[in-house]
């Protein structure tokens, strides 16, 4: 959990909206160009001026009568909504706008030269709009058309014909419609007395005078406490039985129960306690009267004889006791037994009995339960009636739910074209920006030191700029520290040796092994930069010498040469080095040797920096690792991806390495406060960079 939350709160500096622009700026432009082009023209398709009369109508909740009447009629929340929807429609109707253009004063102001009746009314349909804002009793009713020519005119008189036609519709033939309605009122009364009796003669039948259908029938619940009643029974009578039958079975030849309890009884029993102890009393005086007598003496005998007759007698009393005690308790449990039946069978009667009384009597309650629902949907039906009655009995001239609120008026619409200009270029640049953001995230190659920190847990120990001749300077300056770094750790921990490895070919470590190497050779410590690469050889270990032979020589079976011998001597920026040499296959054939080397060479030198393959590819790398004192990861920016480095951590962590760490070669510099850009600049100048306006506005 430490490591995850560790992970969380380190900076990648990954995201950078202003680096993510330039880098893919021909797309931004081809994205803003592309927008910017398809908009326009439709800004001047749909932002043209055109010509707009409005209207208001009120629709009230509430039916407004005359003063002849104090009755009225609201419409309820959900009723009102529906009502306020139906009359907008009614607005646009057909019928409604096919009487409107029947007018000449309409038909001279919009029917245009060859336009048919219908083409007129679907032109004049798609120019209305009808709109309520919810929670209002209004509608705004907007005609618009190019020409201004008299439309308050038109919609006006369209106003007109709407509001005769919603008062024909409402009130149309009310005295016949009142008519029927009561003639439907009085039929359901009818209807409803008749159900009354018939859920009177029932009620009387069951002598049930209310009928609820949340709850049970009260006969039901007299079936139910009987079934209980039936079913405790039975229960108690199998308890008897199985009680017998208990008494007189036993299990591997122990006692019954039966036994055990007649023991009991014998044992607790007071008569046979004192008989035995009153019998027991006399034997105690007969054995002293023995004693000290002979066999032969008279009272000897008898004495013998009275106390054979006491042991006879407590014997006989104890079995009478045992046998009637055994009896006593069989007849009991056969009684309950008996008991036990004989109510349950009369419960069985009296149950049977009871479930045919309640068949009839649940149809009947049921079908009372039935007339109930159907009178309260009458008295539904009813209400509905009469509200319905009582809202055509007002007069037809009353002002009614819908009236004219303001009539319509000319006004000029203007076009929204430069507006629509304006949404377009800001919709155009904010894709553009977006897209190239969104194609920057895609990207997951490895960028920043911050990402190689939250990927290995630790953070590299330099970053390298690119080759660039603006941050020359800077990355010369970094590339000394990455080598003070290295003496430092040979001062304080005897780091002899260090390998160089990348994750992938082409990461630039044989050019960085050089650099370190000639710059701790300037620093004062002899270093030698050591090819290990079989997997690939490079020139310059070789710049200066026409010799073939190198460290795959000196790995030979056969070969005494000293290895000093084969080092190639400083030249120019270049340090002393020792090249791979001549070899056949891509990875190295040490035939034990090369510890031996390593010893032989660091008599001449006080740190070795060894050149090895790519740690992905070659295996060669893993064997060096574990002869170095320290392992230098080189990743490659804008070329790794996350997997990649995490795959070379997990083998360098099955190494081992006293030392290891990371290097972030060739850094992208993008200007315009990218990556590092900052800092550069800041270099150069010497100084603290100033924020722009915009920090400066937010963090004064």
């Amino acid at each position: 959990m430490s490591s995850i939350s560790e992970e969380k709160t380190i900076v990648t500096g990954r995201t950078k909206p202003l680096v993510a622009i330039l880098k893919y700026k021909w797309i931004v432009l081809l994205v803003i160009i592309s927008v910017i082009s398809f908009g326009v023209p439709m800004s001047v398709r749909f932002g043209v001026s055109s010509y707009e009369a409005k209207a208001i109508i009120l629709v009230s909740p509430k039916f407004i009568p005359n003063l002849s009447s104090e009755r009225g009629m609201d419409l309820g929340r959900i009723q009102y909504n529906f009502y306020i929807k139906q009359q907008i429609n009614m607005i646009k109707r057909d019928d409604v706008l096919e009487e409107v253009l029947k007018i000449p004063e309409v038909q001279k102001n919009w029917l245009r030269d060859g336009e048919t009746i219908k083409g007129a009314i679907k032109r004049l349909q798609m120019s209305i709009t009808a709109k309520n804002r919810r929670g209002t009793p209004f509608i705004k009713i907007t005609l618009v058309d190019k020409k201004a020519k008299h439309l308050d005119i038109v919609l006006n008189t369209i106003i007109k014909v709407y509001l005769k036609k919603n008062k024909e519709e409402n009130l149309y033939d009310s005295d016949g419609r009142i008519t029927r309605l009561r003639q439907r009122n009085e039929s359901l009364k009818e209807l409803i007395n008749l159900k009354r009796n018939q859920r009177t003669k029932i009620s009387e039948e069951l002598g049930v005078t209310t009928f609820q259908g949340n709850n049970l029938n009260p006969y039901d619940d007299i079936l139910i406490e009987s079934t209980s009643a039936f079913m405790l029974s039975r229960r108690k009578r199998v308890e008897a039985e199985t009680h017998l039958a208990s008494l007189t079975n036993s299990r591997n030849g122990s006692k019954t129960i039966l036994e055990i309890l007649v023991n009991e009884i014998v044992a607790n029993d007071s008569i046979l306690k004192n008989y035995k102890t009153k019998l027991l009393d006399r034997r105690t005086e007969l054995l002293a009267q023995m004693e000290g007598l002979t066999e032969q003496h008279p009272t000897y005998n008898r004495a013998k004889q009275e106390i054979i007759k006491i042991e006879k007698d407590i014997e006989r009393a104890t079995k009478k006791l045992i046998k009637d005690s055994k009896e006593r308790l069989l007849e009991k449990s056969k009684a309950e037994i008996y008991q036990a039946q004989r109510i349950e069978n009369l419960l069985k009667n009296e149950l049977d009995k009871q479930r045919t009384r309640a068949k009839r009597y649940s149809t009947l309650y049921n079908e009372a339960l039935v007339i109930n629902k159907e009178i309260a949907r009458i008295y539904i039906q009813l209400d509905k009636i009469q509200n319905q009655i009582d809202f055509l009995t007002i007069e037809s001239d009353a002002p009614g739910f819908v009236r004219l609120d303001t009539s319509a008026t000319l006004s000029v619409k203007s076009g929204k074209r430069k507006q629509i200009i304006i949404i377009i270029i800001i919709v155009a640049f904010g894709l553009g920006i977006g897209i190239a953001i969104f194609l920057d995230l895609l990207d997951r190659r490895i960028r920043t030191p911050g990402e190689v920190h939250k990927l290995l847990g630790f953070p590299p120990i330099a970053w390298l700029l690119e080759n660039n001749p603006d941050v020359e300077q800077l990355a010369s300056d970094y590339l000394r520290r990455m080598a003070l770094a290295l003496e430092r750790d040979w001062h304080v921990h005897d780091t002899d040796y260090f390998v160089l490895t990348a994750v992938k070919p082409g990461a630039g470590t044989t050019k960085l092994t050089l650099q370190l190497a000639h710059i701790l050779t300037e620093l004062g410590v002899r270093t030698l930069a050591l090819e290990m690469n079989a997997f690939k050889k490079d020139s310059r270990y070789t710049e200066g010498t026409t010799s073939t032979q190198g460290l795959s020589t000196l790995l030979n079976t056969n070969s005494s040469l000293a290895p000093e011998l084969l080092i190639v001597p400083a030249n120019g920026k270049l340090p002393d080095r020792l090249p791979i040499g001549e070899t056949q296959s891509r990875h190295l054939k040490t035939h034990g040797k090369l510890l031996n080397i390593l010893k032989q060479l660091k008599r001449h030198y006080d740190l070795i920096i060894i050149d090895t393959p790519p740690l992905l590819l070659s295996a060669d790398a893993e064997l060096l690792g574990k002869l170095a004192g320290g392992v230098l990861l080189v990743v490659e920016a804008e070329a790794t991806m996350p997997g990649e480095l995490k795959r070379a951590a997990s083998l360098l962590e099955r190494l081992n390495p006293p030392v290891v760490g990371a290097v972030l070669n060739r850094v992208k510099v993008f200007r315009g406060g990218g990556y590092f850009a900052d800092l550069i600049e800041e270099y150069k100048t010497g100084s603290k960079k100033k924020p722009n306006w915009i920090k400066r506005l937010l963090w004064k």
